[in-house]
């Protein structure tokens, strides 16, 4: 009898040994692990190999050689896709772009000889070519225009992307890299949910100060307050002033805020009707 109980406690104490075993495994053990993992200081990310050739890069910028800054940062681009200096490059890459195409010279595939009769409307028409890009390009008003007078008229292709995540707009020249901006108003602030995917198009361009609407063809249009409508909801965009202190008019159902400078930008290079995507 005595021996009968002895071999069922033995087994009783095996039985339930496993059993605390078989817990502490499962749930005692990962929940020590995981308590001693978050009282460890992270680990240090491995230093990035990129360094080295971006400050090259940002050297190469300040020294004002466009030509040599731009190879430099292709190159870097190319090598090092992945960097945490990524888009510090890009940005410098979209100073040199926006400085180039602003500097332009006519020459025979972006000249329009003006004829006799000629608006700045219809030469807009006829080259494709936005009245307020065409008026910022040759610093004129649209009563000056005369016949024979040449004119830049540069072909391009641009169109805004709207990236959610990065909370910046980035414009581009067909399916080439132009200029990212920063967004100074994010509409439902910095921590917006992520919507999904979205195509639209510029819907209609404004531009006004204290006295009232300004017209493409007149050159104060440019360092005006702007308002470009797009047709994606709650994404248009509008100019965000300085001064925090002064009045922001926004557009119907709310919209991005960029910059003065930035807004007056893309103003000019953004045609209406011009593509635009959210993703």
């Amino acid at each position: 009898m005595i021996l009968r109980i002895f071999v069922v406690l033995v087994l009783a104490s095996a039985v339930f040994g496993a059993c605390w075993f078989a817990v502490h495994e499962m749930y005692v053990k990962p929940g020590q692990q995981l308590r001693t993992d978050k009282a460890l200081p992270p680990p240090t990310p491995p230093p990035d190999p990129s360094l080295a050739d971006f400050e090259k890069c940002v050297q190469t910028h300040l020294g004002g050689d466009r030509a040599a800054s731009r190879s430099g940062i292709e190159i870097f681009l190319r090598e090092f896709p992945m960097s945490t200096k990524r888009d510090a490059v890009l940005d410098m890459l979209g100073e040199i772009n926006s400085a180039e195409f602003f500097a332009v010279k006519p020459d025979a595939d972006n000249t329009y000889i003006v004829r006799s009769g000629d608006a700045l409307g219809t030469v807009a028409r006829r080259t494709k070519v936005s009245v307020e890009l065409l008026t910022y390009l040759n610093k004129i008003d649209a009563k000056y225009l005369h016949p024979n007078q040449r004119l830049i008229a540069p072909q391009t292709a641009f169109r805004l992307v709207i990236q959610q995540r990065k909370q910046r707009v980035v414009l581009y020249n067909g399916d080439k890299f132009f200029r990212q901006y920063p967004v100074a108003e994010w509409p439902g602030g910095p921590r917006a949910p992520v919507r999904p995917k979205h195509a639209g198009k510029v819907t209609e361009k404004r531009a006004f100060d204290s006295t009232g609407s300004i017209a493409p063809a007149q050159f104060r249009y440019f360092g005006a307050y702007h308002m470009i409508l797009i047709s994606i909801p709650g994404h248009s965009l509008h100019t965000q002033p300085a001064d925090p202190k002064a009045e922001v008019v926004r557009p119907p159902g709310g919209g991005i805020g960029l910059a003065p400078q930035h807004m007056d930008e893309i103003a000019i290079l953004l045609p209406s009707g011009a593509p635009v995507s959210m993703e």
